[in-house]
């Protein structure tokens, strides 16, 4: 457990630092999210409908971002070769550093995007519930996301091979947040908002248990 601490406040250290990616994540959320509005244009109540969609694109979008140094920049370092001869099992590496990815990343972003959701034309009522979205799926993205980084180690395109390999993995996630605070936008649907959520929180707690065992034997294959 102590070592799972340091490692910990290591990587929170190195992620929330000047040049951690949250800082990229965020500007890259942004611009996203204040960019679509003009290439769709200023209707109003088209686009109060398909801003949930966006918002959850722009957030899958951004996660691809950062995931591809995840863990390839500790593997050519060569800091991956000492958590192989530390006391830490690579499952709970990989569960670290999905953790901080989910931290740095995407908890900035739990605070702005109710900011930028007026930009859209999104509810006012429905931004807390878009919030509650956010927090509750987005732990999936991280986690899986790491599989995708894993996979990738060793390769030198690892960077344009992860969408490719990750994105499909996305879609539950993607289909279940943003339908969740759609349903909210037509009245009467607040069961199938309340299933949906149930849904997204299944897939993330799956995510925060499975994930971290594939992603370590795949982490070990590597030095095999």
């Amino acid at each position: 457990m102590f070592h799972l601490k340091l490692l910990l406040l290591r990587e929170l250290k190195s992620s929330l630092s000047l040049k951690g990616s949250y800082i990229l994540s965020l500007a890259f959320f942004s611009i996203t999210i204040i960019v679509l509005p003009i290439g769709i244009g200023p209707d109003k109540n088209i686009l109060s409908l398909i801003s949930p969609g966006l918002i959850w694109v722009s957030l899958i979008l951004t996660s691809l971002l950062s995931l591809n140094s995840l863990f390839h920049e500790d593997y050519i370092d060569g800091t991956l070769d000492l958590y192989k001869t530390g006391p830490l099992s690579f499952s709970e590496i990989a569960f670290v550093k999905s953790l901080v990815h989910w931290i740095s990343n995407f908890l900035p972003l739990l605070f702005i995007t109710p900011v930028l959701s007026l930009l859209i034309a999104l509810p006012n009522n429905l931004l807390i519930y878009i919030s509650l979205s956010i927090l509750i799926g987005t732990p999936s993205l991280s986690f899986i996301g790491s599989l995708g980084s894993a996979l990738t180690l060793s390769l030198r395109q690892h960077n344009l091979l992860i969408p490719l390999i990750i994105f499909p993995l996305f879609i539950p996630t993607l289909i279940f947040g943003s339908g969740s605070i759609s349903s909210l936008i037509f009245s009467g649907f607040e069961e199938v908002f309340i299933r949906q959520i149930y849904l997204l929180t299944g897939i993330s707690g799956i995510s925060l248990v499975i994930c971290p065992f594939i992603c370590g034997y795949i982490l070990d294959s590597n030095y095999d």
